[in-house]
């Protein structure tokens, strides 16, 4: 039994070299042809479209709700922190956007309400995050509103997108079962 087991872990991590070595060669170049040129273009670094950064925002958004609706202020403060970040980086990387200052418009916009809610964390106090949350929310629309993508508009979350994860504060890890 035992040997079958080591003969089965065996086969199975010498299968891709085995299948390496199955591999056909390259055709051998003709006498009359040239290398190929050796100092091609470095590979263009891909950054993400404006898009991809507010499904970003738009999940962090989510889960600071429910961290603050349930009294997880470490949480609350993480996700937070978690927006500030990525709005960081549209403004650095997205500064422009149909022809609109993003970064500018970002920072008029939705400046003041950030920091209005780091304080209504740092207090611990679930109405003042409440209210934070709304003016963050409306915020947000507002430059939907202003970069011509009034459809899109977003609203205090129902529902978690993560039913695997639990927003009540911890004061030490939970054993799972």
């Amino acid at each position: 039994m035992l040997r079958s087991l080591i003969a089965a872990v065996t086969l199975g991590a010498l299968a891709p070299l085995v299948a390496l070595a199955q591999t056909p060669a390259a055709p051998p170049m003709p006498a009359d042809s040239k290398p190929a040129d050796t100092k091609a273009a470095p590979p263009r670094a891909y950054i993400p479209g404006l898009e991809q950064f507010m499904n970003v925002i738009l999940t962090e958004h989510n889960k600071l709700w429910f961290a603050g609706r349930a009294g997880n202020w470490p949480l609350a403060a993480y996700e937070l922190g978690e927006i500030k970040e990525v709005m960081s980086d549209v403004q650095e990387l997205v500064p422009v956007f149909k022809s609109l200052p993003l970064a500018d418009m970002m920072d008029a916009v939705i400046v003041k309400e950030i920091a209005d809610l780091e304080k209504a964390i740092d207090a611990k106090d679930a109405r003042q995050f409440a209210a934070g949350f709304d003016r963050l929310t409306a915020a947000c629309n507002a430059c939907h509103q202003g970069t011509e993508n009034g459809f899109i508009v977003i609203k205090r979350p129902t529902r978690s997108l993560f039913t695997n994860q639990d927003y009540r504060p911890h004061d030490r890890p939970r054993r799972t079962r």
